[in-house]
């Protein structure tokens, strides 16, 4: 095994210990060494790993041995105990200072000496040194472990001079008293109220660069302004993310309050024009006039639609919807493709009126000639391609082909109910899109044990994301056992 992976297990093997391990949540007082949390966080979870290992039928000896294993000794006792206590919660938390921090409270000192002990001995952390009245140890040459009879705080990463200061920064999140930690914070507060076995709330500044020019949009900077509330839940084949944005400013409010107004519950009437085989459908439910202004706010979106409209009146064809809107994609080799083609992207909506069809034929420029196939159906004509539009019972269609196309699908058929009244929903067949993704983005393998994943928005700014397994498979026990 390289060096480099060597140091990774070494830095990470305390904190699976104790991840691994918790056995049962305990919250507000009872919780006595959540007081090293620090008051200035820019995120914190909780892991309450009980309904893992229910959810997983998975005890804690089958979890020491996944300790043993990420040790690559699996010759010890499995069941040796490591000193941490397993009926309390183990936490996680992003410093102001840059580190980051992992805290759990401690069941049996001696048991954790011997542990590190034995790591000491196959190189994997430095010796047990006593100072300011804690025992500390160097893990992977960057994380610094500090514990006592009560709790362990390891954080990282850090090196020479700067592994000084954090261990300058532990020990006053030691030693502080409850008043002064971040149990008072406004990110400790909103954890409390989740209570699902893995809970976090970060600040918008802990994300990175992107996210937050995104959030700048709807007047999110800060953490006065809003805060990021993330758990995680699995049920049988399911794995379930819920992402909520907690408005704390009057601004953030009032947009949220625009967005549910914009985006209205959805009514499932397109359901019947979805291909038997897709790998992405998306669908919302919108009134044109709203829709159209939404889109113009945006100027990447705004500077396309001028294009659009160079050639036909996509802004008439707009403000005429009026009901659910679909955006289906039956090929992923569209996602890897460098050049956009229309085939096999297909765009459907419900519309109040079919008067924009009555100038269609007029359309079209110098490049893009315009076919009036009938008096509901269009073809927009450039070089070999041709896109195809018009209106079928006040429901119009966008596509590389002809005509609406009323197969059905059996998986959308079966989540209509589902789908029904939430104000965004969205499904994409994971393993042809990871396909695709995986030659522009590195994804985690973990992605690969799923077959769907489906994205929904309930209310605006509260987004659940459901990464469904095959039917049969239990998918905590996979993650948690996969090699």
């Amino acid at each position: 095994m390289n060096k480099t992976k060597v140091l990774l297990l070494s830095a990470i093997s305390v904190t699976v210990a104790a991840m691994a391990i918790t056995y049962a949540i305990a919250r507000g007082s009872g919780d006595a060494y959540a007081t090293s949390l620090p008051s200035d966080a820019t995120a914190i979870a909780r892991l309450d790993a009980s309904s893992f290992l229910s959810a997983a039928k998975l005890g804690p000896h089958d979890l020491l041995q996944l300790l043993r294993r990420s040790r690559e000794n699996k010759g010890e006792d499995d069941a040796k105990s490591l000193g941490i206590d397993v009926k309390r919660p183990v936490y996680a938390f992003a410093a102001a200072s840059g580190n980051f921090g992992f805290l759990a409270a401690v069941d049996d000192y001696d048991d954790l000496e011997d542990y590190l002990a034995e790591e000491h001995a196959a190189g994997r952390a430095s010796e047990v040194t006593r100072q300011r009245g804690y025992s500390w140890v160097v893990i992977g040459e960057q994380w610094l472990l500090a514990f006592d009879g009560k709790r362990a705080l390891l954080m990282g990463p850090a090196v020479g001079s700067a592994q000084d200061q954090l261990r300058t920064e532990m020990a006053r999140l030691l030693e502080q008293d409850a008043k002064d930690s971040g149990l008072q914070s406004a990110l400790y507060e909103e954890l409390k109220k989740s209570d699902e076995p893995l809970s976090a709330v970060a600040a918008p500044e802990l994300l990175p660069s992107a996210p937050r020019r995104f959030l700048r949009q709807f007047h999110v900077a800060s953490s006065n302004d809003a805060l990021l509330r993330l758990s995680l839940e699995t049920d049988d084949n399911e794995l379930e993310l819920d992402i909520d944005v907690v408005a704390k400013s009057e601004v953030v409010k009032e947009g949220l309050d625009r967005l549910n107004q914009q985006l209205r519950p959805i009514k499932g009437s397109l359901l019947d024009f979805a291909h038997t085989e897709n790998v992405a459908w998306l669908a919302v439910n919108v009134q044109g006039n709203d829709f159209l202004n939404a889109l113009r706010s945006n100027p990447a979106v705004r500077t396309a639609l001028i294009a659009l409209n160079l050639a036909f009146d996509f802004d008439r064809i707009i403000r005429a919807i009026d009901g659910d809107l679909a955006v289906e994609l039956t090929d992923a080799s569209l996602l890897g493709a460098m050049d956009f083609q229309f085939r096999d992207l297909y765009l459907t909506a419900k519309v109040a009126n079919t008067d924009f069809l009555k100038d269609a034929s007029s359309w079209g420029n110098r490049l893009i000639g315009i076919q009036a196939l009938s008096q509901q159906d269009f073809a927009l004509n450039f070089g070999t391609t041709s896109v195809y539009f018009g209106v079928d019972d006040k429901t119009f269609y966008l596509s590389g082909q002809r005509g609406l196309t009323a197969e059905g699908n059996e998986y959308l058929n079966h989540k209509r109910s589902d789908i029904q009244d939430t104000r965004l929903f969205a499904t994409f067949a994971l393993p042809e899109v990871l396909k695709q993704l995986n030659a522009w983005v590195s994804l985690p393998a973990a992605l690969r044990q799923f077959e769907r994943l489906n994205v929904e928005m309930e209310e605006a700014g509260e987004f659940r994301l459901k990464f469904v397994a095959p039917h049969g498979m239990n998918i905590a026990r996979e993650l948690l056992l996969a090699e």
